[in-house]
């Protein structure tokens, strides 16, 4: 397998997110009989957080720091061939069954086999890595684990739904995977992945800021597990510790943010608008984020921030404004996505499409036929998705 075509599988699966994206938007408008709205919706998720997003950053972080090799043969490609063959389980079962047998063994699988591959390849780097990369895969590492981490909250779930059902432990279980996921894997990895690109163009990222913004971001964001858990509405000490918490993590953010705008010159971003759009998308949703996390601390918006409409807006806008946008940034860097027509006409569908979406969600209480609206504007992103699938080339990179 190469680099390309680990990509090609990674992108294939989000244009299948997308298309369940669609048709569960069509369900509110239209019931569809005989079938379970959240058996589809855990499809849906599963398949973007494990299909899209872990595939993508699966292949990039291996081929960023280990030899091509790795990629094409041995115990990584054995690895990825498990993890897309758990994906296709959950694809297959979850839509009919929901959380049953063996979508809880496709899930497990998975789990086990992500928890093996952040074991194997973190200690291959170890043995491997360069001095010049040292800073990003301090990154990386932490993503891993931090992955690992939030891999451990599923385990629990079958157990507790069985012994206690969909009980408050249930749902702070579910919070604790996506905050280690969001907020860990997913940010570190990424951040990893922007400072390898400055190394790979000479810059040397072993600065103050990146190393004081990685300690803060690492020590905030075990704590700021505590936003999550808002919507139960504690003594205030945990709103003080958790708005503390998310405070040191957008300092932490600032930092590695400064250092990266101050160096984006390296990555020769003014050769192209839509890269350009696209860095800076994923720069200021993540930022963002950052500041709502804060902001959630506040007991009188605490309860806001858990309303469906807030949550479906915010899990949307980190998965794709920050994660995809910065996804298909890298793509396009190692000329994986060719930008073509075409595909500078699907990425502005899709940013276009999302921002609408962002705004429709948030004032959805406002908007007459909201449900039509958000329809549409699926279908939309869904063929912008599938206009930069189009342009997604094999080309030899190893």
């Amino acid at each position: 397998m190469s680099l390309t075509k680990g990509i090609h599988i990674a992108i294939f699966n989000l244009v299948i997110v997308g298309i369940i994206g669609c048709f569960l938007r069509y369900m509110f408008l239209q019931p569809v009989s005989l079938v379970n709205y959240s058996y589809v919706l855990h499809a849906h998720s599963h398949l973007a957080f494990l299909g899209w997003v872990f595939m993508a950053l699966y292949v990039l972080i291996v081929y960023a720091y280990l030899p091509s090799g790795f990629l094409k043969a041995g115990k990584f490609l054995i690895i990825f061939a498990v993890l897309q063959i758990a994906n296709l389980g959950m694809l297959v079962t979850f839509p009919f069954m929901g959380y049953a047998l063996w979508s809880i063994v496709f899930s497990a699988l998975h789990a086990i086999t992500a928890m093996i591959f952040a074991w194997i390849f973190i200690r291959e780097v170890s043995s491997t890595l360069s001095l010049e990369h040292k800073m990003s895969f301090l990154f990386v590492k932490s993503a891993l684990v931090l992955m690992v981490l939030s891999n451990l909250a599923p385990f629990a779930l079958g157990p507790i739904s069985a012994t206690q059902g969909k009980s408050d432990l249930y749902y702070l279980l579910i919070y604790f995977y996506l905050h280690f996921q969001y907020n860990g894997w997913f940010t570190f990895a990424l951040l990893g992945l922007m400072l390898w690109q400055l190394e790979v163009n000479g810059v040397n990222t072993g600065s103050r800021l990146v190393k004081v913004g990685f300690v803060l971001k690492l020590i905030a964001v075990f704590p700021a597990y505590i936003l999550s858990t808002l919507w139960t509405e504690p003594d205030m000490v945990w709103y003080v510790l958790g708005g503390l918490s998310a405070a040191v993590q957008l300092v932490g953010l600032v930092a590695v943010g400064c250092f990266v705008v101050q160096n984006m010159t390296a990555l020769s971003l003014q050769n192209s608008s839509v890269l350009r759009v696209l860095f800076w998308v994923g720069i200021l949703t993540v930022g963002l984020q950052h500041v709502l996390m804060l902001l959630s601390a506040i007991p009188a918006l605490a309860n806001l921030a858990f309303a469906r409409n807030i949550v479906i807006a915010y899990l949307h806008m980190v998965l794709l404004g920050f994660v995809t946008a910065w996804l298909f940034f890298t793509l396009v860097k190692l000329q994986i996505i060719q930008l073509t027509l075409s595909a500078k006409a699907g990425f502005w569908l899709f940013l276009g499409a999302l921002v609408v979406t962002e705004l429709v969600l948030v004032f959805q209480g406002y908007i007459e036929s909201s449900t039509h609206w958000l329809f549409y504007l699926a279908l939309v992103q869904l063929c912008g998705i599938v206009s930069v699938a189009y342009n997604a080339k094999s080309i030899k990179l190893e």
